[in-house]
Formats: C-alpha cells, sequence, structure tokens
C-alpha cells in the first residue's frame, strides 16, 4: 500500500470511528511482528531504564511474551507514518514503532486512561482502539 492510500485509508477509518480496522489489518499485523522479532520482544522503555522486560503478566499471573507496538508518531497525528519503522524530522531519522509492555504502554498513553466508576477506584482501565 503506497503512502497516500494508507493515509486516506487512516483517515476515512478515523472519520468513521473503526480505527481498530488498521490494527487488525493483515499488513500492521505482519510488520508488528516484525518489529517485536527484531528486538527479541523487549519492551524498549523499560530497556531505558536497565530493566529487561519480555512478558506482560494478566491477572491470574499467566505470563505472556509482550505483543504491544507503539507508534512514536501517533496514527491519529501521522496516518501515513502508520506502517513506517522511522520517520525523519529536520533532517535526523527516528524510530517510529517499538515494542512496549502494557504497562509501558499505558504509561505513554496516559489520555486513554478512565475510571469504569467510583465505586471501583482502584480499578484503571485502559480503553482505545489497539483494544488492550
Amino acid at each position: 500500500m503506497k503512502q497516500d492510500e494508507l493515509k486516506n485509508w487512516i483517515e476515512e477509518l478515523i472519520r468513521e470511528g473503526q480505527l481498530w480496522k488498521f490494527y487488525k489489518s493483515k499488513e500492521w499485523i505482519a510488520l508488528k511482528e516484525e518489529v517485536l522479532k527484531e528486538n527479541h520482544y523487549e519492551c524498549a522503555e523499560c530497556r531505558k531504564t536497565g530493566r529487561i522486560t519480555r512478558y506482560d503478566v494478566d491477572e491470574n499471573g499467566n505470563k505472556k511474551l509482550i505483543s504491544t507496538v507503539h507508534h512514536v508518531q501517533f496514527v491519529r497525528k501521522h496516518p501515513a507514518l502508520a506502517l513506517s519503522k522511522t520517520y525523519t524530522f529536520e533532517g535526523k531519522t527516528y524510530t517510529n514503532l517499538m515494542p512496549v509492555c502494557k504497562a509501558c504502554h499505558n504509561k505513554l498513553h496516559p489520555e486513554k486512561r478512565r475510571r469504569r466508576n467510583r465505586s471501583q477506584e482502584n480499578d484503571d482501565r485502559y480503553v482505545n482502539e489497539e483494544r488492550w
């Protein structure tokens, strides 16, 4: 898919409130897996602090390899970069896609945090198109 076609498709999905379809596309799934493998399923944010995190742990204590890839340049703001591993700014190339554990991804997206209701004050949930 060409960059202008990708941009138009994502903008249409955003208008229709169906951006989740991008995250279910075969192009995104393949690219996400490629980024995860290249980085040995290690969270890039944890690595910055000297920790190696390769697993997310669910509420039952089950471990699963991380499966989240974060867009540095958010898809809603920069749809043309949605399938790009890098981006260039002022002549310098930066990483656009980075693997992250769920905890770090939630920290990177505080705007998506919400409380379900006041009776569950300690039960924080995160909701977005990526369904995590």
